[in-house]
């Protein structure tokens, strides 16, 4: 056996309720019916005759309650385990006191509805007056009754077998290996009935309500104690026992919770309502805050056609948020321009003046043959119009601050990079 199952075996006891309950069902018989002429019942190998009551339900209810009760004080602080309850042995004192206490609960009530049992029996008849006789066919003595009402448990521990097998370690260790099995599997019993009771609380106390009550901070509590006094069972458990005490420690110390505080306690009751999420939270590997509310009121439908459904991971891991990189754009210059004192270049307006679209430089400058080169004809236009000197001094002039002012301001990509003659000359005069 595994030192884990070991350690579980040595630290628990189990109680065996040993409860039986009387429903007064009797099996419906063919002569029991009233069958109209020509009908026919189906054999009994194609459909089975339901059951009849001798007693009116309402006078044996108590009896159900009661095993209920019963259950519920094995399961306030142990788990469900070889058809009993497996418990922490420090446990077994309170739980054997309070079944005492419940089976004398369980003996009056018994006695009481013996006294009284061929009163309900008549009173049952004349109700159902149509059906007496097959009433009647089924009641059963008071003694016989007595005897099926009963109320009892055991407490034992389990052990390791011995091995007693014709072939020695054969049979012993099929044994073993099955017990180690099954006290492993506790822990998972043990978030099984968390979740289970969960899922109750939230449909009775949060789905479709804004406001909760004291009342349900009570089954926080004792889902909380369960796994505290089970904690030995799973590591998983003391982390989920944390988050409840932190939940339930930040709440106003009264009633009614609504807003925050209800919310907080939905997504809590949440958590607990999934054996899944349980083990991930109580592993680190799920954040309470990445569980939302809206789950349990409206379930995400993911629809793989439609591209403008956002598929949704149903694994409540922590949500991550994508950011996008910004890119910064170079920072443009927007100093305004003075218009009033930058209207035109100095000797524009005549340069225009004396300027004639027939005798562009460019045009004048078309043939390679003629021995006239393209430099020489501006030359000779620039000489002989002087305001056109003039005008090409200013734009030069212009053209020189504009580059010292750019090579100051344009970003160089290089620091070993300097500005060599060359390149000064070519920005000097790139306009020819």
């Amino acid at each position: 056996m595994s030192h884990k199952a070991e350690m579980i075996l040595e630290q628990v006891d189990v109680v065996k309720l040993d409860i039986n309950l009387w429903t007064s069902s009797k099996k419906l018989r063919p002569e029991d019916l009233v069958l109209a002429d020509g009908s026919k019942l189906p054999p009994e190998d194609l459909a089975y005759l339901g059951t009849k009551k001798t007693v009116d339900p309402e006078k044996i209810k108590e009896f159900s309650r009661i095993k209920k009760e019963a259950e519920r004080i094995c399961l306030q602080s142990g788990t469900r385990f070889l058809g009993g309850f497996a418990n922490p042995r420090a446990e077994i004192p309170r739980i054997t006191q309070e079944l005492d206490e419940l089976s004398k609960t369980f003996y009056d009530a018994r006695d009481q509805f013996l006294s009284t049992y061929d009163q309900d029996t008549e009173e049952w008849i004349a109700r159902h007056a149509e059906f007496g006789d097959a009433i009647r066919r089924a009641i059963e003595p008071v003694s016989s009754v007595a005897a099926k009402l009963r109320f009892d448990y055991v407490v034992f521990r389990v052990t390791s077998p011995e091995p007693v097998a014709i072939v020695p370690g054969e049979a012993s260790a099929a044994a073993v290996d099955s017990l180690n099995r099954r006290a492993s599997s506790l822990s998972e019993q043990l978030f099984h009935e968390i979740a289970q009771e969960a899922s109750q609380l939230i449909d009775r106390s949060f789905v479709g309500k804004d406001t909760v009550t004291g009342r349900s901070l009570n089954a926080f509590r004792r889902m909380r104690d369960k796994l505290d006094s089970l904690g030995f069972l799973d590591h998983r458990c003391m982390p989920v026992v944390d988050r409840i005490d932190v939940v339930l420690d930040a709440l106003p110390k009264q009633g009614p919770y609504n807003g925050v505080a209800f919310n907080s306690l939905f997504t809590l009751g949440l958590l607990l309502s999934d054996p899944d999420k349980i083990k991930r939270h109580g592993s680190g590997l799920l954040q309470m805050e990445s569980i939302s509310v809206f789950d349990a009121v409206a379930p995400v439908e993911s629809d793989e056609d439609d591209p403008d459904v956002e598929m949704l991971d149903s694994s409540p891991a922590v949500p991550v948020v994508a950011v996008e990189e910004t890119v910064e754009a170079p920072i443009a210059d927007t100093t305004p321009v003075d218009t009033e004192d930058d209207n035109d270049l100095p000797g524009f307006d005549d340069f225009l003046s004396n300027y004639s679209p027939a005798q562009d430089v460019f045009e004048s400058a078309t043939s390679v043959d003629a021995g006239i080169s393209l430099e020489n004809v501006a030359q000779d236009v620039f000489e002989s119009a002087p305001e056109v000197n003039s005008f090409m001094d200013s734009v030069k002039e212009t053209v020189q601050v504009a580059a010292e002012i750019a090579s100051t301001s344009i970003p160089v990509e290089s620091k070993d990079e300097t500005d060599s003659p060359a390149t000064a000359e070519v920005v000097e005069d790139f306009w020819f």
